[in-house]
């Protein structure tokens, strides 16, 4: 997999996992985030294992910075064959309770992100010849949960915008792709989750939590060659908490 691979919004388990997978298939791994100097450690250990990385500054929820970053990346590399976005912002607050304030922030790293993403890199993919591009989504906004959270809301949308994108791309040859994952042993679950674990019990088959490696292989699969014929795809990895 010689590609050049955006991870946009990267310091998180999944991102960082993803980008060590990707790494030992041959791509080229490129991290951006609002605080790159957090990534170090994790590209010391791709270079250290041979791979290829780097990192640059980047506000996800600005165009501008969208911009600036996907030029340094194409005069740096060439090109972009992979976008994986993993941005993402959750609330504790129902739709009705938000501020201004918080609606705006949820729609600016949620929804607007992945639309700057889109304006960005697409042109670059269709130069190029192609790509693919993937949204790390969840399982929430594909059925109703119960919740009807301002999360819930925003990955709605993103659904309907990835839908319309696949449409009018296809014949470029971008392919864009959701993943939907279901609950993920991650620091903060590690301690949240005895609270939740009963709840948890009830709605999943699986005797463990999802572990990151579990997204970043299902990531690995729609950025490779092996699933060239996959695209519009929701890509459900949930260990039966529900079933399409």
């Amino acid at each position: 997999m010689d590609k050049v691979f955006l991870i946009a919004d990267s310091n998180n388990n999944i991102s960082k996992t993803t980008a060590k997978l990707a790494a030992k298939e041959g791509a080229i791994i490129v991290f951006t985030g609002k605080n790159i100097n957090k990534l170090v450690p994790v590209i010391s250990q791709i270079k250290k294992n041979g791979g290829r990385c780097s990192a640059f500054q980047h506000e996800i929820d600005s165009l501008k910075s969208w911009q600036q970053v996907t030029k340094k990346i194409t005069e740096k590399y060439g090109k972009i064959d992979v976008l994986v976005n993993a941005a993402g912002i959750s609330s504790p607050k129902m739709l009705l309770d938000l501020s201004l304030e918080d609606r705006a922030k949820i729609q600016a790293v949620e929804i607007n992100s992945f639309i700057y993403g889109l304006e960005t890199t697409l042109p670059i993919m269709k130069q190029n010849g192609g790509g693919s591009i993937i949204n790390i989504s969840s399982i929430e906004g594909l059925i109703n949960l119960g919740s009807n959270t301002p999360y819930e809301i925003a990955k709605e949308t993103l659904h309907s915008i990835l839908s319309e994108a696949t449409l009018k791309y296809s014949e470029d040859h971008i392919r864009i792709n959701s993943i939907c994952p279901g609950t993920i042993h991650t620091p903060i679950i590690e301690t949240s989750f005895p609270k939740i674990n009963l709840q948890y019990k009830q709605n999943v088959y699986f005797p463990y939590l999802g572990k990151p490696e579990d997204i970043a292989n299902g990531i690995i699969y729609l950025a490779s060659d092996e699933s060239s014929f996959v695209t519009g795809a929701k890509l459900v990895i949930n260990g039966d908490r529900i079933t399409m």
